[in-house]
């Protein structure tokens, strides 16, 4: 069995970082930097096994692996939105750019790049995301085959009624060494790291905002029996006009269950505690650490603890000034900030678990004053 990655030390929770040093501290995606992605361990289950599960709209769905997950970067500028008409359910007949016009690079993950686009039909614009079939795993949903992790996921995310926070799946392509995903593309939206980095840590207000359409997203994931497992900036989308958030990227997802799971896919510095200590972790649990380890990381502009040994759900947070009391060190106040987002970090990132479903109640009350 493979050794964990251990991530690298983090920034001092105690400094603010402008958004041209925190784009330096977070990496450019490459070795070991904050937001790399490990690659998950080999699954040990047999091949042939099968897990089959009640989910929304009829579907079954047999077990999956893990899958390894880079970062890329999305950025589109204004066009008017126009309301997508998912028709995802099998590859489509005919090919890409019969149905779409390609258009510049949005980011290049690990597995391929994503280009802006749009379709030929009505203007709509697209995302085009290409990803290479070597390594790829495959998830059986009746009915449908045998199709692409990713793509057999957000089948069941996006099954009616949809959720407006997780980003469509409109078609899907089948082509020789790889498979094309054409998604939804909000205008103007980039994702939630970018908007960060150019406009520095984010407001109370603002973040509450953020928080409480991720959880809604989370949880209408949750009911569909899936679990995204790289809840982190970069895989947002945000409207830089409304500020409405949709989840994205379901790479490194799996199937929801109640066991826990052993292999790990997703971005170790928002791996939960004890993933470090006994190498494994529960769907819930998780999840709720990961939001907390995000919250923290827009509100200060750095993560939350300095390496795996510190990752500890006993371990003391410490919050800079500006956050626990709303000033800066020379005592000036900060209308972006009253101080109690620091009960809701505390209840995302302590002891005993909140459970997903609660965590909105608990925003809602513990940020009451924050509009």
């Amino acid at each position: 069995m493979k050794k964990c990655v251990q991530p690298q030390a983090a920034p001092d929770p105690g400094v603010l970082l402008s958004p041209k040093r925190l784009l330096r501290r977070l990496g450019d995606g490459s070795g070991d930097a904050p937001g790399t992605t490990a690659k998950p361990k080999p699954a040990t289950e047999p091949r042939a096994a099968w897990i089959h599960r009640t989910l929304p709209s009829e579907l079954a769905v047999s077990v999956s692996t893990d899958q390894a997950h880079r970062k890329r970067k999305w950025q589109s500028g204004s066009q008017e939105d126009k309301r997508p008409s998912p028709s995802y359910r099998r590859p489509a007949k005919r090919s890409r750019r019969e149905a779409y016009v390609k258009g510049p690079l949005l980011g290049r993950g690990g597995f391929g790049p994503v280009y802006a686009g749009t379709r030929r039909s009505d203007g709509l614009p697209v995302a085009i995301k290409y990803v290479s079939k070597r390594g790829t795993q495959r998830l059986r949903v009746e009915g449908q085959g045998r199709l692409p992790l990713e793509v057999a996921l957000m089948t069941l995310v996006n099954s009616t009624p949809a959720c407006p926070n997780v980003l469509q799946l409109l078609e899907w392509f089948d082509r020789p060494g790889r498979y094309t995903m054409i998604l939804e593309c909000p205008l103007p939206c980039q994702d939630l790291e970018s908007f960060c980095e150019e406009n520095g840590r984010l407001d109370e207000s603002l973040a509450k905002k953020v928080l409480l359409q991720l959880i809604t997203a989370l949880k209408h994931c949750e009911s569909r029996g899936v679990l995204h497992r790289d809840v982190k900036p970069e895989n947002l989308l945000i409207s830089t006009e409304s500020h409405d958030i949709k989840l994205l990227d379901f790479g490194c997802g799996d199937l929801l269950k109640d066991s826990a799971y052993k292999h790990f896919a997703g971005t170790l510095q928002y791996a939960p505690p004890e993933w470090f200590r006994q190498h494994r972790y529960h769907a819930g649990p998780a999840t709720v650490w990961s939001v907390g380890v995000m919250l923290y990381n827009i509100l200060c502009g750095c993560f939350p603890f300095r390496g795996a040994l510190r990752v500890t759900y006993k371990n003391r947070l410490h919050f800079p000034r500006v956050l626990s009391t709303g000033k800066r060190q020379k005592s000036r106040p900060d209308p972006g900030h009253t101080g109690n987002c620091v009960h809701v970090l505390i209840m995302l990132l302590g002891e005993p678990h909140t459970p997903l479903e609660l965590v909105d109640e608990g925003i809602s009350r513990q940020w009451s004053s924050v509009q």
